[in-house]
């Protein structure tokens, strides 16, 4: 069991005054600078349109679901108007309460020997991940479908309600239809490792049958060091073991708490695909724009997301990671070849990154990849670095009962996306980054300067640098 000392409270509290008031003037600065930044083009119209209780109303060009319109209507209730600036608000203070669920959610993760200064300090970190924090300031879906998301973790990993999760987690597909990937994650997660512990106890000769009866053993063999340690053929032993016992000995082992938690994720997935049997498509409105589409070097960029956004992560197991490269050499030249078919055979451009000068993937885009021939094999080094360094950063932390389940997901939340655009990485970074393992104040005081100097850079461009655009009459602004 776990608790919030006072101390704590006070320094999470602070940490939220400053964060509001600093992000307060930031967020004027921005509203003074546009009224409408790209995407909030069809966003605000809708959103006032709900706030109006016009819920027959529904812009074609959107294509999630209206979680964030709906959220938008409580302005009405408490008579505020339905304008930009008090709808681009919500996201603000959506903000500060990620801020406050990242330190608990901390707070568990390191439980009495983390640190409570830097255990505030790196949720501030990940409050202000810059592409998150931007977003925090206009009016897109990303922060309060990260808040649901949140508010579905703590409740199935710290708190383990017995009838939220399955509310909280059709919420978070009403805001972004993408996050039912993450909710099967964590139902597979919690399926692999009950499948790995029940068959370490009931399939082990050494344990007699009273000892299981009296569930000492079987509630806390693999509760800490063993349960980082399963691998893929530990997978295969539990399968193999449980299918010889026609599967008896996985339900003695189950709580009540598990399955109620498990039978809640289950049914969010089940509605998920009825949904998606009704709509046709994981998409409303545009389909054609967001069709699903094999694109697997998403993966790859989204190594190089790590490496910009996880860099003291990456300096700090620098020596280690090449350590590990040199003791992994066939597995270095079979990634090499792998990544470098990827490449070749499967890069594809969504017209958008062509086309559109407002985001950074464009410049990217079209001063590296698409300008030189070779750019798409020569970041491949890159990709195995980081590919390494992400692996040395969770090897100690997790075992295959989390990476399994966690790359399935990814590859079926980016792979099947032809347009690459940053906000895609941003939940699965932050999932990796909340099971690293404990950072020293080092790490925490870098990471928190790397964020701050990147928001400062990129508020910098935004504000200084206009592009004109036929259709708008206002400048057109770079983001994320």
């Amino acid at each position: 069991m776990w608790f919030i000392s006072i101390k704590f409270i006070i320094l999470l509290i602070t940490a939220v005054v400053v964060y509001f008031y600093t992000s307060l003037h930031l967020f004027k600065a921005v509203y003074k600078a546009s009224d409408i930044i790209i995407d909030e083009l069809f966003h605000i119209p809708q959103g006032i349109a709900y706030c109006e209780r016009n819920f027959s109303r529904w812009d074609p060009k959107i294509t999630t679901l209206p979680g964030l319109y709906l959220a938008s209507s409580i302005l009405s209730v408490f008579s505020l108007d339905c304008n930009t600036y008090n709808l681009r608000f919500i996201n603000l203070i959506a903000s500060c309460m990620n801020l406050v669920i990242f330190a608990f959610l901390l707070k568990f993760i390191y439980g009495h020997t983390g640190s409570q200064i830097k255990i505030v300090l790196q949720a501030l970190s990940l409050a202000i991940l810059p592409p998150l924090y931007f977003f925090s300031f206009v009016y897109y879906t990303d922060t309060l479908s990260l808040l649901m998301l949140l508010i579905f973790s703590i409740m199935s990993i710290v708190y383990k309600s017995y009838w939220l999760v399955f509310l909280n987690g059709g919420l978070c597909v009403l805001f972004r239809q993408t996050n039912v990937v993450w909710i099967a994650m964590m139902l597979g997660h919690r399926v692999i490792d009950l499948f790995i512990r029940s068959s370490r106890v009931y399939g082990n000769q050494y344990l007699n049958k009273s000892a299981i009866r009296r569930s000492i053993i079987a509630n806390n063999i693999d509760s800490s060091k063993l349960k980082r340690y399963y691998n893929l053929n530990d997978i295969v032993i539990a399968i193999k073991y449980h299918v010889s016992t026609c599967f008896v000995n996985v339900f003695k082992f189950l709580t009540i708490s598990d399955f109620v938690l498990m039978f809640q994720q289950a049914l969010v997935l089940l509605g998920f695909v009825v949904f998606v049997y009704v709509n046709g498509s994981i998409v409303v409105g545009d389909k054609s724009a967001h069709q699903a589409t094999l694109h697997l070097p998403q993966m790859l960029y989204f190594l190089l997301f790590y490496g910009v956004f996880g860099l003291p992560y990456v300096l700090a197991k620098f020596s280690s990671t090449l350590k590990l490269i040199m003791r992994h050499k066939l597995k270095v030249v079979f990634f090499a070849v792998l990544f470098a078919a990827i490449v070749h055979f499967n890069t594809l451009v969504h017209p958008y990154i062509l086309a559109d000068n407002r985001h950074y993937t464009f410049y990217v885009w079209n001063r590296w990849f698409g300008k030189y021939d070779y750019a798409k094999y020569a970041t491949i080094p890159a990709y195995i670095f980081l590919l390494f360094s992400l692996y040395d950063n969770l090897k100690d932390q997790n075992c295959v009962a989390f990476l399994l389940p966690y790359t399935i997901a990814l590859f079926l939340t980016l792979s099947l996306q032809k347009l690459l655009d940053v906000r895609y990485f941003l939940v699965p970074y932050i999932i990796v980054r909340l099971r690293f393992a404990k950072s020293s104040y080092k790490v925490a005081c870098f990471e928190f300067l790397w964020y701050l100097s990147m928001n400062v850079a990129v508020f910098y461009v935004f504000f200084n640098k206009e592009i004109k655009w036929v259709d708008f009459d206002q400048p057109q602004r770079i983001i994320w």
